[in-house]
């Protein structure tokens, strides 16, 4: 686990500098204080950081070669499945320096060039150089759990980890004024785009390679036609746990301490649950608590860690360490905090640090299993639209509030597409003229992905969200994710996201995600009978902050009074 940069130029006879390599590999040190590499060729430059996660010795220095020195490789993840491809790799021929799944993944793309990525179970964003053919491939894994960012400037092509490298190589942070109302609406920028002018993110389950300057982009994983190919047991919960508990144990692959960020909730508690059927007694985990009523799930959390003897970790974070923390958690995330909890994750993996290099934790659940209460209205299609006819004249005049207002304004769109396409929206863009702002309502990227989710779920609005919401929504967790835990030096492994189980479940049909009353009953049937009655009752609070709260008392309110008015 580590944060790689890169520039290549198209004059091959340009010598990169160094000092701006440099610059880029140590702007994001805090992604891998272990060890520093560095490569450089005639119009290239490669960078790493390092965080030891196997084999801890110098073996694992980057850059890596191949022996004949033609590919070099500098790897940001974890390929979860390297021992048995490297048994592979061996068996036809090659011969390996160290125990790293990078020398492995290097010595598979030397093996079959791209098409290896279908091979790798984990997540990770790599880039190899070719000397003999001056071509450099950039790779990311199916899901976007690692980030890779790019940027063109006249003859030089820049990636990175993180935004703020290409900063530090001298790439303009100007905004792009035009993603203004995707951010005031869905908090986040999907897809290639960027809140800044020229930056690109490379899109998850997609390549590209760059040769003499021209950068072509290829998708190498397609849920949907995965799904489609993907051929499941009539059992499927004894598939789903089976494959649960194999995704768990691959994450356990470690040189060094693994634990678990648990919540009480019913994911991270599976999670729990799992690793310690399999590691036994004292794993540690590490929960969030808040003294605010109806936030805290810290009781919960502690019924999972009785039931499973684990080595429990809690940690209260105040609203004066939440304003002391906001200014590093900004740097470290680069582009906005969306989603209000961001300073907690971070702060919770600062505490586990001393514990830990390695979390696991149980994002993704939501996304691929049906587990917000947003979905549940787009279960019933034909009740949506009698009800925009009889039941909206009546919501019109009542004074509702949270989710029941939020549903009567989705009543109020003129098509059930919108209501799926703004599913995750607390702002609308009529609602944006509130503010003297022109919305266009024009969201491509999004609305390519819901036409994809269409052609895969025809007449099903609620898989249509949830496979949008896995391109999308669950992006910017997972961005969320890496900034603040990698901001401490800690590699988050997220099992929910094996590939195998993504694809499985969205091959299920409809009726297998729906059945039952409560949320993602295929997670509850199979995995319930391990988790304490309490994480079963509970009501789905999420990772909540009561930031209503905060800023209306205090040293929130004012530094909110303090803010500029334009």
């Amino acid at each position: 686990m580590c944060g790689i940069c890169g520039i290549v130029s198209r004059d091959r006879n340009e010598s990169v500098d160094h000092e701006v390599l440099l610059a880029m590999r140590d702007a994001i040190t805090h992604r891998g204080p272990d060890d520093a590499g560095h490569f450089f060729g005639p119009g290239i430059a490669l960078g790493s950081r390092r965080l030891s996660i196997l084999d801890l010795s110098p073996r694992g220095h980057m850059p890596m070669a191949t022996a004949d020195e033609r590919f070099w490789i500098t790897y940001n993840g974890e390929v979860y499945n390297y021992r048995a491809l490297r048994a592979t790799l061996e068996g036809r021929g090659h011969r390996f320096r160290s125990d790293t799944d990078t020398e492995v993944v290097l010595e598979l793309y030397a093996d079959r060039g791209p098409a290896m990525l279908s091979d790798l179970n984990g997540m990770f964003a790599l880039a190899i150089w070719d000397r003999q053919e001056r071509t450099l491939f950039v790779a990311r894994d199916r899901l976007g759990i690692k980030p890779c960012y790019y940027a063109s400037s006249g003859a030089r092509f820049y990636f990175a980890s993180e935004e703020k490298a290409l900063f530090a190589a001298g790439i303009p942070a100007e905004f792009d004024r035009s993603t203004w109302e995707e951010l005031l609406c869905f908090r986040y920028v999907a897809g290639e785009q960027t809140p800044y002018v020229g930056i690109k993110r490379l899109l998850p389950g997609h390549y590209l390679i760059w040769k003499d300057g021209r950068v072509q982009t290829h998708r190498w994983w397609h849920l949907g036609e995965r799904a489609q190919a993907v051929q499941l047991p009539q059992d499927h919960l004894a598939w789903y746990r089976d494959t649960f508990d194999d995704s768990v144990n691959l994450r356990r692959i470690s040189d060094v301490p693994v634990g678990v960020l648990l919540s009480g909730g019913l994911d991270s508690s599976s999670v729990a649950a799992s690793l310690a059927s399999q590691a036994g007694s004292g794993v540690a985990s590490f929960t969030v608590r808040f003294s605010e009523p109806g936030y805290d799930e810290g009781p919960i959390a502690q019924d999972v860690a009785t039931k499973w003897r684990l080595d429990a970790h809690e940690l209260t974070v105040t609203p004066r360490d939440l304003l002391n923390r906001l200014h590093r958690a900004s740097w470290l995330n680069d582009e906005p905090l969306v989603h209000g909890n961001e300073v907690h994750l971070w702060a919770i993996s600062e505490y586990a640090k001393p514990h830990v290099t390695v979390l696991l934790s149980g994002e993704g659940g939501d996304e691929t299993l049906s587990g917000y209460i947003r979905y549940q209205p787009l279960k019933y299609p034909r009740l949506l639209r009698s009800a925009r006819a009889s039941l909206l004249p009546l919501a019109a005049m009542l004074p509702l509030k949270g989710r029941a207002r939020k549903l009567k304004r989705f009543l109020s769109m003129e098509s059930l597409d919108s209501f799926v396409l703004f599913n995750a929206c607390e702002v609308l863009p009529a609602d944006l003229s509130l503010l003297g702002f022109k919305a266009a309502a024009s969201f491509p990227f999004r609305e390519r992905v819901l036409d994809e989710a269409q052609v895969f779920y025809p007449g099903d609005p609620h898989r249509q969200a949830m496979y949008s919401d896995q391109h999308t929504f669950l992006c910017s967790i997972l961005d969320r994710n890496d900034r603040m835990t990698m901001g401490v030096s800690i590699e988050c492994r997220v099992p929910f996201l094996d590939y195998r189980l993504v694809e499985g479940v969205a091959a299920l049909p409809s009726k297998a995600i729906r059945a039952g009353f409560h949320t993602k009953p295929i997670l509850r049937r199979s995995l319930g009978n391990r988790l304490p009655e309490s994480v079963l009752r509970q009501k789905k609070i999420g990772f909540g902050v009561p930031w209503r709260q905060y800023l209306r008392s205090g040293d929130f309110r004012d530094l909110v009074r303090s803010l500029p008015d334009a």
